[in-house]
This record gives structure tokens, sequence and C-alpha cells, in this order.
């Protein structure tokens, strides 16, 4: 047979008090009640075991102590980064986040912002596939706490925590032009839908007007196709060539495929691009990287998330991490 669950009258009567100052005690109201009908209060709690409805609790206080955090695709070790980074200040605090994955999608990500919408969730960092503002209007049903992550907003309303995208390729590739390298060709998941990307190849085509960009399919990571389009590009490329990979995942599934093939080690072949994490540098470590911190950025997008959830605007609209090469 099932044993019944205590209840908030249970424990009333148990520590002969009444529901409402059980309520008090629940909420850290010690000061409307003296130490020792605390202590009464305590001793039932204990005695029965007793955990406290949370949906009747979020109720009165208009709080469910839970944030979300939509990423793009966890496949991507940045958006496991990001949400690590964010967790990091947050649950110390007291929430909990909920980790949210669009999967590279942009129908589910709506979806999902449209849930946040309409769930008790106290706020929103979001990492959007696209930059579109009145997209993630639409979706967003009430006034809620939101942070940007990784995606450059144009008139955003929300505080946004970004690489120096731009800035970084720019700096990589002159490196390279300067030490001979000669082309460079582009390997992205679609471009157009993501202003990280749109800047990352901005910064290399300042030094590289004529860069080849070799486009790849985001929904289906098949390694011979991609390296079959590389294969391509290399076969027009007579020169020293730079391969800037603008997300580390891709260069992470076609290094194999480049190295059993023999196009690497190459004398007129070197790689480069962004990473989050130390895997590039362990399988191949000469490749020449721009790495990012994802953590930080969760980590700041999580501070900031604290101080409006406390009202506070001493924020900056834009924070920006910066990365290294």
């Amino acid at each position: 047979m099932k044993k019944k669950t205590a209840s908030i009258k249970d424990v009333a009567n148990l520590a002969n008090v009444s529901i409402a100052t059980v309520s008090r005690y629940l909420h850290g109201k010690l000061d409307r009640m003296s130490n020792e009908t605390a202590q009464r209060v305590e001793l039932a709690i204990k005695k029965l075991n007793y955990v406290p409805n949370a949906a009747a609790r979020q109720l009165i206080t208009n709080s469910s102590k839970t944030i979300a955090i939509i990423v793009a695709n966890i496949a991507d070790s940045f958006s496991i980064e990001l949400f690590k980074g964010a967790s990091s200040v947050l649950e110390p605090a007291g929430y909990t986040t909920v980790l949210l994955d669009t999967n590279s999608q942009q129908k589910r990500e709506d979806h999902l912002i449209n849930t946040v919408g309409l769930n008790t969730y106290d706020g929103l960092i979001l990492q959007p596939l696209s930059s579109d503002v009145t997209t993630i209007k639409a979706e967003v049903k009430r006034e809620l706490p939101i942070v940007i992550l990784d995606r450059k907003l144009d008139y955003s309303p929300w505080p946004q925590v970004l690489s120096d995208n731009q800035q970084a390729s720019y700096h990589a590739a002159k490196y390279f032009s300067q030490h001979g390298w000669e082309d460079a060709i582009v390997l992205s998941s679609p471009i157009s839908i993501a202003s990280t990307r749109q800047e990352r190849l901005q910064g290399i085509r300042k030094v590289y007007p004529r860069v080849k960009v070799v486009e790849l399919d985001e929904k289906h990571i098949e390694q011979q196709t991609a390296y079959t389009e590389l294969g391509k590009a290399l076969t027009k490329s007579k020169t020293k060539t730079v391969l800037f990979f603008l997300e580390e995942r891709w260069l992470l599934s076609l290094l194999p495929n480049l190295i059993h093939n023999g196009l690497l080690p190459n004398d007129h072949l070197q790689i480069s691009g962004f990473a989050d994490t130390d895997f590039i540098a362990s399988i191949w470590p000469t490749a020449k990287m721009i790495i990012q911190n994802p953590y930080l950025m969760g980590k700041n997008a999580g501070q900031i998330m604290l101080s409006q959830l406390a009202n506070k605007t001493d924020f900056p609209a834009t924070t920006l991490i910066k990365t290294n090469f």
C-alpha cells in the first residue's frame, strides 16, 4: 500500500501551529515567529519527511527558481560549455538550470522559446540560431529576463554575451598571409543564418577576398560527403592554402580523413579555425587555432541573469569575450 504523503496541514497539527505559520517558516520569514515555534515546525517537517509542493509554492512566490538555457546544438561542445558556465553561477544562487536543445532547427527553437514563455521559468538564456529579433519576440509570450549568447542581434532589447568573432578571424588570417599562405578555404555550416559565422567569414575576407567557401549540411553530418566537397576545393587550389573551420566539430569530423588519405602532413596545407576544447591540439599539434572560451561566456550570461532577477540594471548591453590565437 502506498504511503500517504504528509501535507502542510499535517505539519501544522504536529507542531501545534497554524498552516500560515508553517508557510511563513517555509518562506524564510522567521522574524515573524519565536525561536521555539520555528524549532517545533522544523522538527515536525523532519519527523513527517514533509516535502513542500513545488507547484503550490510557485503560485505563492511567483517564482520557480528555474532558468531555461536553450542552445543551438548539443552535438557541439561549444553549446555544452555555455550551459556549464551559466550553471556554475546560477546553481549556487539557488536556481535549477534546464538544458533545451534546438538541434539546429528553427521550428524547434520557436517551439522551445514558446514553451518557456508559457511555463514558470524565471528566465531564459538563449543561443539562437539566427539573428532575427522579431522572430524571437514573436515566441516570447510574457515578460521575463532574457540573455542572448553567441549571436549578435541588431537593436537587441536583451543583453548579449559574444566572442570577438570578426576581429579574431581577421587577426588569424593576417598572420597566415604574412607567413606566406596565399589562399584560404572556409568550411562551415550554412553561413547566412548565423551572425557568428558571417562575422568570421568577413574577418577572413578582409585578408583573403577570394576565399573559397564550402558550406556543409548541418542536419546531415556525413564525413564522406563533407570530405568530397573539401577535396574538390583542394584540387582547384595549387598554392599554400589555409583551411579555416568556422566550427570545431567539422574539423574533428574531417581531420581523421585528412590524415588517413595523406593530405596531412603537407607543407602546402595548414589548419586553423575556431576551437572550444583541447581536442584539436591533442590530435594535430601543428594546427594553429582560435581558442574561444564558451564556459566564460556562459558564466557571464549567468551573472547578468542574476542581476536581472535582482532588478539591477548595472550590466552592459553587450559583453565581449576575447579569444586567443
